[in-house]
């Protein structure tokens, strides 16, 4: 691969880092930064998956999690740290698209070496949807506790975003076994909105519950992030056709293991 062909993984990260620190640390450009970040993550999804629109929706998930979680954090070391750490992730994400999207016209050509990495670019995509949950849902609730606004408005930006979520994971899921030529139920996988309307409900109720406990937004990150990472597991191994009683309950027991740690050891209080 000449070294030009890795500059679309190279050159907007870097960029994204630069938009990132304008935007935190300069208020003149801040919404001017807020709107560059955006337009990268766009044109960068579009430019690596040659001309294709679904995988923006990853990548402006991720960027909406990346400062919203950016926008609890103080300006100190830490905050450095995150922006390197998330403009690293910005490449991850370029390159898991990338090796996705760009592997499903070439399977038949070589369909062993194709198949695994398509498959590692699907769980590239998956694990990026799952960082962005955390940081989605770290952030909002920590800007929700800031500044005291109404339940209402927290609740409905999670059902927004986890919606969102999991009709690109369902939708990929299926362009994924489409690709692979394996025999699923195609009413199972078509129906996307209407599993994306349910994660995102589930969710929005998870919240209401969780905004009359005294805990910071950390915690509230992880118990969505633990929700989400047992109920998807369920669907998709449903999708697949390969759901059973020993999934089922394996991820139930997961997500109340999880998530009784995660109270059991988290500070009770919301600073």
């Amino acid at each position: 691969m000449k070294v030009s062909s890795y500059l679309k993984f190279i050159i907007p990260p870097i960029i994204f880092f630069v938009m990132m620190k304008f935007f935190f640390e300069s208020l003149g450009l801040s919404y001017l930064s807020l709107i560059a970040l955006f337009l990268i993550s766009a044109l960068s999804a579009f430019w690596v998956t040659k001309h294709r629109l679904l995988p923006i929706i990853l990548t402006m998930l991720f960027t909406t999690s990346s400062v919203l979680f950016l926008l609890t954090l103080g300006k100190n070391n830490f905050q450095q740290l995150y922006i390197v750490f998330s403009s690293v992730l910005f490449a991850i994400t370029l390159i898991g698209l990338n090796r996705f999207f760009m592997q499903q016209e070439n399977l038949k050509q070589q369909a062993e070496l194709e198949a695994k990495i398509l498959d590692s670019g699907f769980n590239l995509n998956q694990t990026i949807v799952f960082i962005s949950i955390f940081l989605l849902s770290s952030g909002m609730y920590g800007i929700y506790l800031d500044f005291d606004l109404p339940v209402w408005s927290i609740m409905i930006a999670i059902f927004i975003s986890i919606s969102f979520s999991t009709l690109y994971l369902t939708k990929i899921n299926f362009l994924k076994s489409k690709a692979l030529e394996l025999h699923l139920d195609s009413f199972k996988n078509k129906t996307f909105s209407f599993y994306s309307f349910l994660f995102g409900f589930i969710a929005l109720e998870l919240i209401w519950v969780i905004s009359f406990l005294p805990v910071n937004h950390l915690t509230v990150g992880a118990v969505i992030l633990s929700f989400y990472y047992s109920f998807w597991n369920i669907l998709r191994n449903y999708l697949r056709n390969e759901l059973s009683r020993k999934i089922v309950f394996s991820n139930l027991i997961f997500f109340g293991g999880a998530v009784g740690f995660i109270f059991i050891t988290s500070k009770w209080d919301i600073i």
